[in-house]
């Protein structure tokens, strides 16, 4: 252990003290790097709704764009949105334990349940997706994962899982790499950290205005042992 890692985990046993911490992370896109794995299981249902195959440029494109918005680009009903979910959890699922991990975001979670944070996951994938990826890495130090079914239903979502878990608004923080997550916590009135490394783009999320931004795994525990 580094003497800076140290001073942290000393600092954030403290911070434990004066009031527990509930730190809630989005899967896709914060944890997991399934990005192309996404993409190209889209193009392949894609072509059955009539939408042309995502590209390079496409995807910049939508990387800037709300799930709204995504979604009136390529003319993709509501109605069809259960369906395609249930198709990409499925498919990714054969797959998904071959999937990579952020680089630097396993040392942090080791690190954050050293310091006694309590750790959950909020997510629009599959439970069953996200402990089958959890097992291969060894990295089950996740302490609830919950399955949101709409994709727009963030804030009951989020709600549901602080009254299930009974933690308040001043004990939890939430952790995401989409818009959407900010507009969820500040419905919500749950602080938000938004990472740079997932799907949108530092400045999209940036003019969302989270509580938070970070570039890199490790300004999570800046964040949580100051």
């Amino acid at each position: 252990m580094t003497k800076d890692m140290a001073r942290r985990r000393e600092e954030g046993t403290k911070a434990s003290r004066r009031k527990a911490l509930t730190l809630i992370f989005d899967f896709d896109g914060t944890i997991a790097d399934t990005l192309a794995a996404i993409v190209r299981l889209a193009n392949k249902y894609n072509e059955d709704l009539g939408i042309p195959p995502l590209d390079r440029t496409e995807i910049e494109a939508m990387r800037g764009m709300s799930s709204r918005e995504i979604l009136r680009r390529h003319r993709i009903p509501l109605a069809k949105l259960p369906y395609l979910l249930l198709h990409y959890q499925k498919e990714l699922g054969r797959e998904i334990d071959k999937l990579g991990l952020f680089p630097g975001i396993r040392e942090v979670l080791l690190e954050l349940k050293a310091l006694g944070v309590r750790l959950g996951i909020l997510t629009s994938n599959s439970t069953e997706n996200v402990e089958k990826f959890l097992q291969a890495r060894e990295l089950e130090v996740f302490d609830f994962i919950h399955s949101e079914k709409n994709l727009f239903g963030k804030t009951r979502a989020l709600r549901h899982v602080m009254k299930e878990e009974d933690v308040g608004r001043e004990e939890v923080m939430y952790v995401g790499d989409e818009a959407r997550d900010i507009e969820a916590c500040r419905k919500a009135r749950v602080p938000v950290i938004a990472v740079s490394w997932g799907f949108q783009h530092r400045e999209f999320l940036a003019d969302h205005d989270p509580t938070y931004i970070v570039d890199s795994p490790d300004e999570i525990l800046e964040i949580v042992t100051a």
